[in-house]
């Protein structure tokens, strides 16, 4: 696991002092050893956190004549499969390690190299032959790169703040972004929060030399013929074994839920000493610490937990803002920073259950497509009329709030499916309104509806209606491509690696996936979510923890900015360089109404102090 940085010019030589400037600036991401590499016109670099081969696994690392060279980001789980190919094959390793593989690989395939790959990972391949640059991104998003490309010149890194270190490059915020960042609390697809800057997709790569500038989407769902017949308790035991591999200390992220029980109790089957780490709240709608602990009884595991409180929402936001350079509004993300600084003082990796909801249907979302089929004949005034009548009762601030979900439904019930569901996962979906008053520019709006479809379709929108699986399955495919990779990953990412920590996500296998969205067993329907994992865990867990019901990594932020956060999220509120982009009036009005309980405005308030925080320190040069 490690942050990379990397830029090529095909006029002049990259100069050592400013690239090395740039890459100290992701130091987090890989504080055990860095290591450049400068060609006539590149130069690669990384920041290197040791998980396999400790002690000769550094990197840039080459093949045996220096004309491949590779800087890589993430873990390949069957490297070792792959190395016993490519030894058979003659080709000379000098390490043990995961990374190596990739340059042999290449030289290989070239870059049909991805197909073969099985793990999370961002790498960038310098062909010195062809004088050619070759970089990818696994298939799920679990690794982030961003580039800038302009001509002969492109610059890429694990973080936005390696590319910003660079002269040629200027800071601007892109207004469509910001747009979608507003609605959505964060950044989605391939977009930044910068104009120029982009996001590689999921799944694609990109090959950039002095012939041009060229991308490609390496990696599509499709469906195996013999999907019926795999066993899935076979593909999680393998999946959890491959990511298991780790010369260091690792562990897991136990909250008592389905998802992160699943995953502690296969790695439980083989091996022996497992250590568990949660996150405990006050607030009991929101906890889940009594939840884990239990299962962590129930397998053995050696548990530890840790509070949080409001009290680390305000040490912690100078902290993140700082190294945050792309505003997320996810306020989990505080809780889930402090759970890795905590689980770093006793591992090095840890595996978590991210991914299981939008691949076998665990958001309430789902079943709300169900239930709409089946009330789409309710005239719009009668479901406007209740929606009305439920915003006038007070808001309860709890986690799951059932007057809240109900409004919600309501408000999303006449929208075109994909567009409802993409609303209902928004930060505005209690207040479709508000959105459209609170920009002071009125074409960013605009802009949201052609990214939501109703306007010129969106790519992937297109392909995922052309899919043939039920609208359940289709929701998911939404969810996969958004909210997954640009919002909990992202966080994930971000949080583990501000604490030099390596998170592995066992449910994000490609097998996993692909069995997820094609099997013909439905995940969902009015009753139940999670059907196939449910099934899967019976005999394995007691009843008490298959039914449990989804409960969420929240944080009781509505009720916290209604007291104990008042005076902290005011004065972020207040911050002049909010009023560039939001109008003051309507941001006194969420938070008046958020105070007297008219509204629950939390989410929206929440983007808005992040954004602040992120505009204190990365809005301008």
């Amino acid at each position: 696991m490690c942050g990379i940085s990397g830029f090529v010019n095909f006029s002049s030589q990259p100069k050592r002092d400013i690239f090395k400037k740039s890459l100290d600036r992701i130091f987090h991401r890989g504080p055990d050893s860095s290591g450049i590499y400068i060609d006539k016109n590149v130069a690669l670099g990384v920041r290197r956190l040791s998980i396999i081969d400790l002690s000769t696994g550094n990197q840039p690392i080459s093949n045996e004549n220096n004309t491949v060279t590779v800087v890589f980001n993430g873990e390949i789980y069957n490297f070792q499969n792959l190395r016993e190919i490519l030894i058979a094959e003659n080709h000379k390793f000098k390490t043990q390690s995961d990374t190596e593989t990739l340059v042999h690989l290449y030289e290989k395939y070239g870059e049909n190299m991805t197909k073969y790959l099985n793990g999370m990972f961002a790498f960038a391949i310098w062909d010195k032959l062809n004088q050619k640059l070759f970089m990818a991104r696994d298939p799920a998003g679990v690794k982030p790169l961003y580039f800038w490309q302009k001509e002969d010149k492109l610059i890429f890194g694990s973080e936005l703040k390696t590319i910003l270190g660079n002269p040629l490059v200027k800071r601007e915020i892109d207004i469509k972004s910001l747009s979608l960042y507003t609605y959505f609390g964060y950044v989605p697809t391939e977009r930044s929060i910068f104009t120029n800057i982009h996001k590689l997709l999921p799944g694609h790569s990109i090959t950039f030399s002095k012939r041009g500038f060229k991308m490609r989407q390496y990696f599509k769902l499709s469906k195996k013929k013999d999907i019926e017949n795999i066993n899935l308790d076979n593909l999680f035991a393998d999946a959890i074994k491959l990511q298991s591999v780790a010369d260091v200390p690792l562990g897991v992220f136990l909250s008592g839920g389905l998802d992160s029980s699943l995953v502690t109790y296969y790695l439980r089957r083989t091996n022996t000493k497992v250590k568990t780490f949660s996150i405990a709240f006050d607030e009991r709608s929101f906890d889940e610490g009594g939840l884990a602990s239990e299962v962590a009884g129930i397998l053995e595991t050696k548990h530890r937990s840790d509070i949080f409180s409001y009290k680390d929402m305000i040490s912690l936001f100078p902290k993140i803002t700082e190294k945050l350079d792309e505003p997320l509004a996810d306020p989990s993300l505080f809780p889930t920073f402090k759970v890795c600084k905590f689980a770093r003082k006793y591992v090095k990796v840890v595996l978590s259950g991210d991914g299981g909801d939008e691949l076998f249907g665990g958001y309430p979302t789902y079943q709300g497509h169900i239930l709409a089929k089946k009330t789409s004949l309710v005239p719009s005034f009668l479901t406007s009329s209740l929606s009305r009548l439920l915003s006038v009762l007070p808001r309860s601030f709890e986690n799951y709030p059932n007057v809240e979900i109900l409004g919600s439904f309501l408000n999303g019930l006449h929208k075109p499916e994909f567009e409802r569901q993409l609303f209902w996962m928004s930060l505005f979906s209690q207040h479709p309104d508000k959105y459209r008053f609170l920009f002071k520019n009125p074409f960013l709006e605009k802009e949201l509806f052609n990214f939501m479809g109703t306007g010129k379709h969106h790519q992937d929108w297109d392909e995922i209606r052309k899919m043939k699986v039920d609208i359940t399955r289709k929701m998911q495919l939404v969810d996969f491509n958004t909210y997954l990779t640009d919002d909990l990953l992202t966080k994930v990412d971000r949080a583990s690696m501000f604490n030099s920590l390596e998170v592995r996500v066992p449910f994000l296998d490609p097998e996993i996936i692909n069995f997820a969205f094609f099997t013909s067993q439905n995940h969902v329907d009015f009753f139940k979510t999670k059907k196939i994992i449910r099934k899967l865990l019976k005999n394995k867990l007691p009843e008490t923890v298959i039914k449990r019901k989804k409960k969420g990594f929240g944080v009781p932020i509505s009720r916290w900015i209604a007291h104990d956060l008042k005076e902290f999220t005011q004065g972020l509120l207040q911050n002049k360089k909010l009023e560039t982009y939001f109008s003051r009036g309507e941001i006194s009005k969420l938070w008046v109404n958020h105070q007297n309980r008219k509204e629950d405005n939390g989410k929206i308030i929440w983007m808005l102090v992040m954004f602040s925080g992120w505009l204190n320190n990365w809005g301008k040069e």
